[in-house]
């Protein structure tokens, strides 16, 4: 019976330690994605770098541009809302309303929103494009004839993608601030170019420099998730599977990376 037990106990031991190794290897396997796609910009020949830069604006329109209306929106709207805790609390002092939508909004909400969009929408439609690409085995094709699959399908979408996250995030930033104006000027008469200005007055160097960091580190994550899975599928009966697994592991990841920027920010 003992015996049972101790050999119950290390089974379980052995189960927790495979589920921690998890992350860890999908790390790494993220970190060995990403090698084979720096290595691929350095090899891209210069009669490529047109359609590249092409590919990279077709991202970005994609990405950001089309979903302009749907960030405004967004914007505004969490924008009001967050005011209303801040009506029902009495908060007046301009200068700490600032400093909550600097830590609140700026440093965490925002860019988790603009990853949260990002990963649903043009992340997803990575997975099943390429996805498809790979089950009629396009892909395969293209590498028979000499094209580089990650220069020619990922690494446009990884430099799209991350400008368009940080221009998302920016006019998400803009939207939530005017939005959060108009209420709290409704409500308790603080005028608009003093909330506007205070929020402004908040913004340092720093500050930027590690919110652009966390922003580029989450469009990488989003990116080589997507198409990591993508390049796995073999058949098109995969591809329904594969992306709400890709979604959740993605914005998962942009999650962990801005726990581990605002350790860096706050701790």
């Amino acid at each position: 019976m003992n015996t049972t037990r101790w050999a119950g106990g290390w089974r379980g031991i052995e189960a927790l330690g495979r589920m921690a190794l998890v992350p860890v290897n999908h790390l790494l396997e993220e970190l060995d994605f990403l090698a084979a796609v720096l290595i691929s910009l350095s090899l891209t020949p210069s009669g490529q770098w047109p359609f590249l830069f092409r590919h990279v604006w077709q991202q970005i329109y994609f990405t950001a541009v089309q979903r302009a209306y749907v960030f405004t929106v967004v914007g505004l709207i969490i924008g009001a809302l967050t005011a209303f805790p801040l009506i029902v609390f009495g908060i007046h002092d301009p200068q700490l309303l600032g400093r909550i939508m600097h830590i609140m909004m700026y440093h965490q909400l925002n860019p988790i929103l603009g990853a949260l969009f990002v990963a649903g929408l043009s992340g997803a439609a990575i997975t099943a494009e390429l996805g498809e690409l790979r089950a009629n085995q396009a892909i395969e094709h293209l590498a028979a004839m000499g094209v580089n699959p990650y220069g020619f399908f990922v690494l446009p979408r990884l430099i799209g993608v991350t400008v368009s996250l940080l221009i998302l995030i920016f006019w998400l930033n803009l939207g939530v601030t005017v939005g959060a104006a108009v209420m709290l000027g409704f409500y308790q008469n603080i005028p608009l170019e003093v909330f506007f200005r205070v929020c402004a007055s908040g913004l340092t160097i720093g500050a930027a420099v590690l919110t652009t960091g966390m922003a580029i580190m989450q469009a990488i994550h989003i990116v080589l998730v997507q198409t990591l899975r993508a390049f796995r599928v073999r058949a098109y009966v995969d591809i329904p599977r594969t992306l709400p697994s890709a979604f959740a592991q993605s914005f998962i990841g942009c999650l962990l990376i801005s726990l581990l920027f605002s350790l860096v920010r706050y701790g």
